[in-house]
């Protein structure tokens, strides 16, 4: 008899309730082009079961390679505070070889020939939020002999890049606040 494991997955990758003020790096490409609207912010939909496997794959994915490389410079986090807001990032690899890059890895269920455009502005975020010159984009890829991390971008640091899209993401978190203060509104 087959014992369906669904429903436990679907408890343990569900979105964690969201903190005002907090805002994770790996969601703004989708803020600030308009995939997620401040109500979807508040509300988030639940995900569709093929996206909660490709999540969970990925993540035995990076953890496999943080014992690979090294937990002590493996999943780094920074939070960078702006105009009250903080915005959080964790670095997937800061290479101790090479201090000038921060290195992103994104998993797929093929090979990439280049990085996705969110994956460039992620990458992109963190050269700043890290202190780094140039973001390297990497895809760990299997094969029959072996395992190796395929380079599918690179990315510059640009501090006035990122201050600009910094100030997107406060004009977001207005939104976010006059909805809240929308629906917590006591009635008298």
């Amino acid at each position: 008899m087959d014992i369906d494991l669904t429903q436990r997955l679907k408890n343990k990758m569900a979105s964690r309730p969201r903190v005002r003020g907090r805002y994770n790096s790996s969601e703004m490409y989708g803020i600030i082009i308009g995939w997620t609207t401040p109500e979807q912010w508040f509300n988030a939909p639940e995900k569709p079961i093929k996206d909660i496997l490709n999540m969970w794959s990925g993540i035995g994915m990076h953890n496999q390679l943080e014992n690979l490389m090294g937990a002590e410079f493996s999943e780094k986090k920074v939070e960078f505070p702006y105009k009250g807001i903080i915005l959080v990032a964790k670095a997937d690899y800061l290479p101790q070889h090479k201090p000038e890059e921060v290195w992103e890895f994104k998993t797929s269920d093929h090979t990439l020939e280049k990085a996705k455009p969110w994956h460039e502005y992620q990458a992109k975020l963190y050269t700043s939020m890290f202190n780094k010159q140039r973001g390297m984009i990497y895809q760990p890829v299997q094969a029959e002999n072996g395992i190796f991390l395929k380079h599918i971008g690179t990315v510059e640091r640009d501090d006035k890049w990122f201050e600009e899209e910094l100030q997107k993401l406060y004009i977001f978190h207005e939104k976010v606040e006059k909805l809240w203060k929308i629906k917590n509104k006591k009635v008298d």
